[in-house]
């Protein structure tokens, strides 16, 4: 009598099960990757609109903060503030007397900060162009088209305060929402009086 070897090894059915296992396994972690991908890009997106806005306000802060520096008397105005914002371009020019020579017509004594459009640009310097501090700002808190200005004075003959009030977007969609990402900052700024 002849003994019968079993035969090992897998059958052509095992074998299609496992890979039809195998197959929805890798599409459940391809989808969470996927998914995984999109919430990161828009967490990094998040956090770049906030750091954009903080940054510009700061450094327009700062620039007010000296605003009206006038330690040998000479007179000159704080701010000029732009006679007639629109939805799409507001400007402030200020003045200080920094080096104190008794005129504020040096460089980064006669600055001026405005929005045009999308974007925030300065010339600390008559002489030279603007420079723009940061790309993507539409002052539209809300998203409804209508945009803020971003310079609020107390009084447009004799300030003592200004609001500034920025509002920075995602250059792109949100991937998840379809939305832009927006974050609005705000600070309000004390004009200094005679020194």
């Amino acid at each position: 009598m002849r003994a019968v070897r079993a035969e090992s090894g897998f059958t052509l059915v095992e074998l299609l099960v496992s890979l039809a296992l195998l197959s929805m396994v890798l599409g459940g972690v391809a989808g969470l990757l996927v998914q995984n991908s999109r919430i990161n890009r828009a967490e990094q997106m998040s956090a770049e609109v906030q750091s954009n806005a903080r940054n510009c306000l700061s450094m327009i802060v700062q620039v007010l903060r000296t605003a009206g520096w006038d330690p040998r008397n000479a007179g000159f105005a704080a701010v000029a503030l732009d006679p007639s914002p629109t939805n799409t371009n507001n400007y402030i020019e200020v003045f200080a007397d920094l080096n104190e020579d008794g005129d504020a017509s040096d460089a980064g004594e006669d600055v001026i900060i405005r929005w045009a459009v999308d974007r925030i640009e300065w010339r600390t310097d008559p002489s030279q162009p603007y420079v723009t501090l940061s790309d993507s700002i539409s002052n539209d808190a809300d998203g409804d088209g209508t945009a803020e200005t971003m310079f609020v004075p107390d009084s447009m003959t004799n300030p003592t305060r200004i609001t500034v009030r920025i509002t920075a977007r995602s250059p792109v969609p949100d991937p998840r929402t379809g939305q832009f990402i927006r974050y609005t900052v705000s600070s309000e700024v004390v004009l200094r009086k005679k020194v």
